[in-house]
């Protein structure tokens, strides 16, 4: 929340009056209606806010903080659908990761299907073998007792009996495989629908690491709410925070925040006087068009409670009102004349302000997939002019080193088992192809056993025959098929075996390219600027950084201007080709230069200082020489000559 010069002395009034009306003792009905706006003022602070603005937010990440790319410049136009922001994130890795696990995770699903399916055919052979074994008993068994001896026909109705009982067992056998082929279809199914998803939700936070404008626009930027700095290109910022706002087609409205005590003297309709700050001897008249069902809390302010309450401003203004100005309301009813500081226009006006540079590069450590927390072991000395190829800093993380061992470790292993499975893989499709080769060979020696004549044999032994011709040729055509069903297994195997070496070569070739990404070295030449942590001192060798923490920059030396923050009541005597004088403390040096630039909203000054300013840039009419970005400098800046707000900053 905010508060403007021109309330400060307001708020005082307002909290022991309503002090007085929201006492535990109640004032009689007669006594109440006779307090009326009249006899009471209510006064009211704001500001004015862009109806139509986009608020840029911070993307969620599960680490904090993060690093904004694709900042959009401030001021530059954008279209519906444009990227605005997005943030470094882990998961574009990560998804590789998944999507290779996946295909682990098929080739397995394949390979142990496979197996199963082995099994099935195995158990299939199995049974063809056991029917025909009873087959043969039952030719046995049918012979006549009295053709037989009394221990021949003993033996055969035990054969018979003994192999029903063992078809009994190879057909549930059969079953059960078979079952189980059903069971791990779907359990791999479930199991790589699983990772799908996975990998869909992942990527759904890819998308929503990015912000898209909802409108047409022009772009404005936010401040760091711990750096008290203007969040850039490179910055550095915590999920959820406020990194800027889109603003549209630039319709205004005030929103002013009512204490409690005083709701009952407000109602919707109700005509208000606006005063603004930043364009002294302003005022419209407006009404209001809502007011919010409950009160919230701003600690900032104090105890008290506020409602929020929405202005809708006339369609003409003769001024132009820029977002984030404080603005003043008080009812119609309860107007009264006061008095205001004007600014003196015929004077001159000094501010502080900083050198700072329009080429910034920020450095910070590389983002490492899973790696937190880093030290900083070497980094170039501050203000040093630095060229291309330089290394800026070298960062430390005890975990790559380590993780990158034990990954080439295991790859090894893998590496291996791979080779010796391809050894093992070969002999076994040699001995399948063997297999197949012995099955036909053993069918066509029981079809030349079945195509002697029928008179030169026992009708017993020549049934048998034919059963054996059956069975032979029923086994050879099952060892095409086990042979089509291994080759797919190992082809699985291998595959699976193969997936996982891709992997872990993933991970490495990730380490490796963030163990290389820890030696940070300058692409362009420029000259050192450090960064404040969030206790307010600069990092030094030894600091520890977290992923995500910008730690310093490379600024141009030759791209430089002077930023300054102007006190909204004093903003209105600023204008853009303003003339300024630039006092260098350091330098004992004083040049020309103009104001070149205004910021496109007003803004509270810090955390700590709420008081609200506008951004001004100023730039040197003759480049001094020796200049270094971060230095603080005085701007003198003469009169303007005019009461306007000028335009947006210039790009």
């Amino acid at each position: 929340m905010r508060l403007s010069a021109l309330h400060l002395s307001v708020m005082l009034a307002l909290t022991s009056s309503s002090a007085l009306l929201s006492g535990a003792t109640v004032a009689p009905a007669s006594t109440a209606s006779a307090v009326t706006a009249k006899n009471r003022p209510v006064l009211l602070t704001g500001e004015v806010i862009a109806k139509d603005s986009q608020i840029i937010f911070v993307p969620p990440s599960n680490s904090a903080p993060v690093v904004l790319r694709n900042f959009i410049a401030e001021g530059s136009k954008v279209k519906k659908g444009d990227l605005v922001l997005r943030i470094e994130t882990p998961n574009g890795s990560n998804i590789e990761q998944l999507e290779i696990g996946l295909q682990q995770t098929r080739a397995k699903a394949d390979s142990e299907q496979a197996k199963l399916e082995v099994a099935t055919l195995e158990a299939e052979k199995n049974l063809l073998t056991a029917r025909a074994a009873l087959a043969k008993a039952l030719v046995d068994a049918a012979l006549p007792k009295s053709q037989i001896s009394a221990l021949d026909f003993d033996k055969y109705q035990g054969e018979k009996e003994k192999s029903e009982r063992d078809l009994q067992v190879k057909q549930l056998a059969f079953d059960n495989a078979y079952a189980a082929i059903n069971r791990k279809k779907s359990d791999a199914e479930l199991e790589i629908k699983k990772q799908e998803i996975n990998i869909q939700y992942l990527k759904a936070q890819l998308t929503l690491s990015e912000v898209r404008a909802t409108q047409d626009g022009f772009v404005v930027h936010g401040y760091s709410t711990w750096r008290n700095e203007r969040l850039e290109e490179g910055s550095s910022a915590f999920p959820g925070n406020n990194a800027g706002q889109v603003i549209g087609s630039g319709q205004m409205e005030v929103q002013a925040w009512a204490l409690e005590a005083d709701r009952i003297y407000l109602k919707e309709g109700q005509a208000v006087k606006l005063k603004f700050d930043a364009l002294p001897g302003s005022e419209t008249i407006a009404s209001i068009t809502s007011i919010s069902n409950a009160p919230e809390e701003h600690s900032s302010w104090g105890y008290g409670r506020y409602f929020r309450v929405s202005i809708k401003l006339p369609p003409q203004l003769n001024f132009k009102l820029v977002p984030g100005m404080s603005a003043l309301i008080e009812p119609v009813q309860a107007s009264q004349q006061a008095s205001e500081k004007r600014i003196n226009k015929t004077g001159e006006l000094t501010i502080e302000g900083e050198i700072q540079s329009r080429n910034n590069t920020p450095i910070g450590p590389p983002t490492i997939p899973y790696i937190w927390q880093y030290t900083l072991a070497k980094i170039a000395p501050e203000g040093s002019p630095v060229k291309a190829g330089d290394i800026l800093a070298m960062f430390q993380a005890a975990e790559v080193p380590t993780q990158l061992a034990n990954q080439k470790s295991q790859l090894n292993e893998k590496l291996r088992a791979l080779e010796k499975l391809k050894l093992e893989q070969s002999e076994a499709e040699k001995a399948a192809d063997l297999a197949v080769a012995e099955a036909q060979s053993n069918a066509e020696k029981a079809a030349r056993k079945a195509t002697m004549p029928k008179e030169l044999i026992r009708r017993v032994d020549y049934d048998k025959l034919v059963i054996e011709k059956s069975l032979n040729s029923d086994l050879a055509a099952l060892s095409l098929r086990l042979r089509v069903t291994q080759a797919r297994a190992r082809k699985a195997e291998k595959a699976g075996l193969e997936t996982e070496v891709a992997k872990l070569q993933g991970k490495i070739d990730v380490l490796v390219k963030g163990q290389q990404a820890l030696t940070i070295t300058a692409t362009k030449p420029g000259m050192m600027i450090y960064k404040s942590n969030m206790d307010g001192e600069k990092f030094t060798t030894g600091s520890q950084i977290w992923m995500g923490l910008s730690i310093a920059s490379v600024a141009d030396p030759d791209k430089l201007f002077v930023s300054a923050k102007i006190p909204e009541a004093q903003s209105s005597a600023i204008a853009i080709g303003q003339s300024a004088r630039i006092t260098i403390p350091g330098a004992n040096l004083t040049v020309p230069a103009r104001v070149t630039g205004l910021g496109n909203v007003f803004h509270s000054k810090s955390t700590s200082q709420p008081i609200i300013v506008r951004d001004i840039e100023l730039e040197f009419d003759q480049m001094p020489k020796g200049l270094k970005p971060g230095a603080a400098v005085q701007a003198i800046l003469s009169a303007a000559g005019t009461d306007t707000i000028a335009g947006a900053v210039k790009k």
